[in-house]
Formats: structure tokens, C-alpha cells, sequence
């Protein structure tokens, strides 16, 4: 051992047990004497409400140009199902409503273009939200945006492409059917529940954090809206004890509006029995336009407000 130290294989012919220069120490204390200079950081400048929308709205935009596919392959398949449906119901809508069978028929035409509307938008809005769900609340949670901005992003480009896909739908039916209502007074009324029906689908899919378990939900969104409607039962014929749950359909309200519309100018026996029996005249019209609002309403506020506090925690 004695021999390896004289030759310096422990470090001191190379140097690394050396004596440190003389001074060294003194200049190390100088330099950690006086503190570094620290750059001065801008704050962060918080983006404004309109400046938050107009970039969520682009960003809705290529997401929509993206999936080109996917909106033609939706426009196109509302395009076949109101074929389908003016071919079947071919001028069910020309006829007097003397026959109660021919008032059946152009209720079950009606009830068949709204439910297809209902079915088509909230499919569609309860599986692809839990898809953005993860998105939204990484991105709110760092801050990128506010949760307002971005419903009110989301909801305008959603309601460019439902009303696309519910003009493409009547285009394709309500001339077939020959309904005698106004065009554009059912247009509008389509185009009403199919936003409340995407809200609604909405509030259910920001709950649940599986797409598939969304999935599994459509039936309980969808059965209870036919059962209810007046469709398959008139409402007269459902149990007292349960009749309270029609009040909270969506599809009910649109459902009384449009019988009104085509049959509230009818004096045959046959159509005012079909309104009496499903309590078209049970309030006013009006405020079946109002409660499909609040629904709408009450359902994506609903929905801000459970994103907004699983962001939070």
C-alpha cells in the first residue's frame, strides 16, 4: 500500500488531492456573498370573454372540418330516414280528418319525424361529450379558459349542424306528407326539441366519465320520451300515478304542439278527440315553448355547473 501511495495511485500524482489555490475560497465567499441577480417575469395577461369564445369557435370549427365524414355521413342518413318516412306516410296529410284512422296517420307521421329528430341529435350529443370531457377539464383546470365561453362555443356550432340535419330531414318529408301546418312553424319546433335534447343528452354525458357507460344511458333517455308522448298511449289511458312523469318530456311538449298546428283547425269529431285526449288543451301553446326552453336551459346550466366543480376537485 505503501508502494501505491509513493506512486500516486490514490490521486496525488494526478492531482486530485492537491492543495487548493491560494485565494480560491476567498473568491467562492465573495461570489455567495452577494446574491444573483433575479429577471423580472411579466405577469400573465388574463385573455378576455370575447377573445376566449372566438378561439374555442375556431377551434370548433377545424374540429368540424376534420370529421367531414362523419357530418356528411349524419346529413345523409337524415336525408334516407325522411325519405323513408314521406314514402311510407306518402300524403297522409291531405286527407279531411273525417276518419279517426286518418288522423291516427298523420299523428304517427308527426310523431315519427319528431322522434327520429330526438333520437338522431341525442345519440350523437351523449357520446361524443364524454369523449371532450377529459379535454375540457385538463385544459379549465390550468387555467386555459372559463367554462362559459366554452359552452357557448360548443353550442353555437351545435346549432348550425342540428339545424342542417333537421332541414335536410323535413326537405325530404314534409312535402311527401302534405301535412296542412305551416313549414317553417314545424321546422322551428323540430329544431327547438332537438336542442333540448342535446342538452339533455349533454348533462347526462358530463355525469359520467365512460363513453360506454353514457351508451347504456340512451335508453333511459329515449324510452321514458316515447312512453309519455301520447304516441304508443294516449295520455288519458296512462294511470294517474303516473302521469306526473310526462311533464318532464321533452318529446310531450312537442308532441301537443305539433297535433295543435295540424289539427287545432279541425272541427271533426275525430281530431278533437285526439287533442282532448292527449291534454293538447290542458295550457296554452305558448307555454309549451317556454318549458322546452327551460328544459334546454336548466339542463346545460345543470351541466356547466358538474364540470365546473369536477374541474375543481
Amino acid at each position: 500500500t505503501e508502494e501505491l501511495e509513493n506512486k500516486g495511485f490514490f490521486g496525488k500524482e494526478f492531482g486530485f488531492f492537491d492543495e487548493e489555490p491560494k485565494g480560491a475560497s476567498n473568491k467562492l465567499l465573495e461570489n455567495t456573498s452577494t446574491p444573483p441577480t433575479m429577471t423580472a417575469v411579466a405577469p400573465m395577461e388574463h385573455v378576455g370573454f370575447g377573445v376566449q369564445i372566438r378561439l374555442l369557435f375556431q377551434r370548433e370549427i377545424k374540429m368540424l372540418l376534420r370529421d367531414k365524414l362523419g357530418f356528411v355521413v349524419k346529413v345523409v342518413s337524415n336525408a334516407a330516414f325522411g325519405l323513408l318516412f314521406g314514402f311510407i306516410f306518402f300524403k297522409v296529410g291531405r286527407s279531411d280528418y273525417s276518419e279517426y284512422a286518418e288522423v291516427m296517420a298523420s299523428f304517427g307521421a308527426q310523431s315519427n319525424l319528431l322522434i327520429s329528430t330526438m333520437f338522431g341529435v341525442a345519440e350523437g350529443s351523449l357520446v361524443e361529450f364524454p369523449r371532450d370531457r377529459p379535454v375540457f377539464l385538463r385544459e379549465y383546470s390550468t387555467n386555459h379558459y372559463a367554462v362559459v365561453p366554452y359552452f357557448l362555443a360548443k353550442f353555437s356550432v351545435e346549432c348550425v349542424l342540428v339545424l342542417v340535419q333537421v332541414l335536410v330531414q323535413l326537405l325530404c318529408a314534409f312535402f311527401l306528407m302534405e301535412f296542412q301546418m305551416n313549414f317553417f312553424l314545424f321546422l322551428a319546433l323540430n329544431f327547438m326539441l332537438a336542442i333540448a335534447s342535446t342538452s339533455i343528452g349533454i348533462l347526462i354525458g358530463s355525469s359520467v366519465e365512460n363513453p360506454a357507460v353514457a351508451t347504456e344511458l340512451l335508453p333511459a333517455l329515449i324510452v321514458p320520451q316515447l312512453l309519455f308522448s301520447g304516441f304508443f298511449i294516449q295520455a288519458s289511458l296512462i294511470p294517474e300515478f303516473l302521469r306526473w312523469a310526462q311533464y318532464l318530456c321533452s318529446l310531450t311538449y312537442a308532441t301537443r304542439l305539433a297535433s295543435l298546428y295540424e289539427f287545432g283547425e279541425c272541427s271533426t269529431s275525430s281530431c278533437q278527440s285526439l287533442l282532448s285526449n292527449n291534454a293538447v288543451y290542458e295550457i296554452e301553446s305558448y307555454w309549451y315553448w317556454i318549458i322546452l326552453f327551460v328544459i334546454a336551459a336548466v339542463s346545460r346550466i345543470s351541466a356547466m355547473c358538474i364540470l365546473r366543480g369536477k374541474a375543481r376537485f
